[in-house]
């Protein structure tokens, strides 16, 4: 392998550094695309989180409030956070113009990794409580074996030039209607 290969790891290893970022274990050697990977899977555990107390019953309005604009601030983050993976990944590839393009970029599909990383974490740890939580996991495992597959054959077509990706710049907005608006009071455009 390269030094250029292995800034591209197996998306095995991606997605067993994104499991020890879910279980709150520590990192086993250098991390991964320079940590952005255990990056973008901290923000999405934090969500996940928040997501959780905004359906919790028990929380009060104001409660329900701040995790909804933390929420949107991880978004923010979250969103910058695949931009800087892209960019990272494609500072180790040399694409060919005429390769085919993916609709989807690897960081984006290592976002729905980590997401499905962390569902089968949480999963798994209320399976103890829970039988029926543990008769979803061959489910999930399955899930995650054919994305972590997936992820592997988009990465060599990408190594091998066959495939090619768009970086898309984070253009996610959270704004208010109101400041939406033009000085007259209509929105623009």
């Amino acid at each position: 392998m390269t030094g250029r290969d292995a800034a591209l790891p197996a998306a095995a290893a991606l997605a067993a550094e994104m499991g020890r970022v879910a279980r709150g274990e520590p990192p086993q050697g250098p991390p991964a695309l320079d940590g952005l990977a255990a990056e973008l899977a901290g923000v999405n555990l934090r969500q996940w989180d928040l997501e959780d107390t905004t359906r919790d019953t028990r929380a009060g309005d104001g409660a329900v409030a701040e995790a909804k604009r933390a929420i949107d601030r991880l978004n923010l983050n979250r969103h910058r956070l695949v931009h800087e993976i892209d960019v990272a990944i494609g500072d180790t590839l040399e694409p060919s113009p005429t390769a085919v393009l993916a609709t989807e970029s690897p960081a984006m599909v290592l976002d729905r990794l980590s997401v499905l990383v962390i569902r089968r974490t949480r999963t798994a740890e209320a399976s103890a409580h829970d039988r029926a939580y543990a008769d979803r996991l061959p489910a999930l495992d399955a899930q995650l074996a054919a994305l972590v597959g997936a992820l592997d054959t988009y990465l060599a077509e990408l190594r091998a030039g066959t495939r090619r990706f768009f970086v898309h710049d984070p253009l996610k907005l959270y704004v208010a209607p109101a400041d939406l608006t033009r000085g007259d009071g209509n929105r623009p455009g």
